[in-house]
């Protein structure tokens, strides 16, 4: 990715809202994220989760509009912007094993007559867990902590290599010290990518917080 500018503007949100079966999940929301790590604090949950899968352009506003990169409707907007942990949309298969859904997300990015080795996608598991231990390639999903879950799902939405990444609510992982882990491979990760990610707890002062409060909540 190119070096970005201090004040870039990557994604931006006016006057965002999604109205439910029953009444409105969130509205008036005004947002602007730029390079680096951005924490959007709100209570976890079908409204939290409404807010960045729009964002992401996976669900389409009822009111409002949002910006990526220049991408305004929702597909567009899906071009520029990857997902990850997000329950009931990219869950992990819990008998597979780390090696298989690695290279299956590969086979199903790449062209269609390429041949995708049972290893793709190490390199950039290593990018991700940085210091941290790694699963071994033949280990099974259900036998990964939370935190090993979190990031091999951040490492599938990475192979696509869209250039803002909106990732689910932090509280999945759910143990102090692997939050902690969690935040640190994320800011790592914003050194190349626009990253947003749901939190119901501050970050600390160290990283970008955006605060959600609205009258629909």
């Amino acid at each position: 990715m190119d070096e970005a500018q201090p004040n870039e503007v990557h994604l931006a949100a006016r006057n965002l809202g999604v109205d439910g079966e029953h009444g409105p999940l969130f509205r008036g929301i005004d947002l602007e994220f730029g390079p680096g790590l951005h924490a959007v604090q709100m209570p976890a949950g079908r409204d939290q989760d409404a807010l960045l899968l729009t964002l992401a352009g996976r669900l389409k506003p009822s009111h409002g509009t949002v910006d990526a990169l220049g991408a305004t409707t929702p597909a567009a907007i899906r071009r520029k912007c990857a997902i990850a942990a997000f329950e009931d949309i990219d869950d992990l298969d819990e008998s597979v094993t780390v090696e298989t859904v690695l290279a299956e997300q590969r086979r199903w990015l790449a062209p269609w007559y390429s041949m995708v080795p049972l290893s793709a996608g190490r390199l950039e598991l290593d990018q991700v867990f940085g210091e941290l231990d790694r699963p071994a390639p033949k280990t099974r999903i259900v036998e990964l902590s939370d935190l090993q879950r979190f990031l091999l799902r951040i490492t599938l939405a990475l192979l696509g290599n869209h250039p803002i990444l909106v990732v689910g609510d932090l509280e999945q992982v759910r143990d102090n010290p692997g939050r902690a882990d969690a935040v640190q491979r994320l800011g790592a990760i914003a050194e190349r990518y626009t990253v947003i990610v749901g939190v119901t707890n501050p970050l600390g002062e160290r990283h970008r917080r955006t605060p959600c409060t609205t009258d629909a909540l």
